[in-house]
């Protein structure tokens, strides 16, 4: 439908055809708009990759923290439930120095501990578990004895380390 106002095109016509002498508008994107943009994702991208791989450095960590926490405790379980008499001392539990013994877990070999091995056997994360073992003053001079384990490794560099301590008395 088209109406006509004098010589003017009015209505619903006019939009389907440009004004007489009027520029036509050329449509798409300038360069300058292709390169902004390009530029914006670029900056996402970046951003997002990067939280990526920070998140991925703290999933590691973490990961390597649990196992770290797993061998040191699976070792203060021993202490605390090996039998331990007057007539049986088992070494878990034998005085060290003060700055502590290097412990293989009961196993020939096994120093430093493995604390963790990827999928594909790669990459392997190991530690040294230091066992210091002294005994606690008290008032009945009973043998009570202060077990601590300590897990030190390196990651990204970092030094770390994962402790435990616990008390054992004899059995009756």
């Amino acid at each position: 439908m088209v109406f006509y106002n004098g010589h003017r095109l009015t209505g619903w016509a006019t939009h389907d055809r440009p004004a007489r002498g009027a520029r036509r508008r050329e449509c798409g994107l300038t360069f300058v708009e292709i390169a902004v943009s390009l530029a914006l994702i670029g900056l996402v991208f970046a951003t997002v990759l990067g939280t990526l791989i920070i998140l991925n450095r703290n999933a590691t960590s973490t990961r390597l923290m649990t196992n770290a926490r797993e061998v040191v405790q699976r070792n203060i379980e021993t202490a605390v439930g090996v039998p331990f008499t007057t007539s049986n001392v088992p070494s878990i539990l034998a005085i060290t120095p003060d700055t502590g013994t290097n412990w293989d877990e009961g196993i020939p070999g096994n120093d430093p501990v493995t604390i963790y091995t990827s999928r594909d056997g790669t990459l392997k994360i190991t530690g040294t578990l230091l066992r210091i073992v002294t005994a606690e003053a008290n008032s009945l001079s009973a043998d009570i004895r202060r077990v601590t384990f300590r897990l030190t490794y390196t990651l990204y560099g970092r030094n770390l380390s994962y402790e435990l301590t616990t008390i054992r008395a004899k059995d009756q």
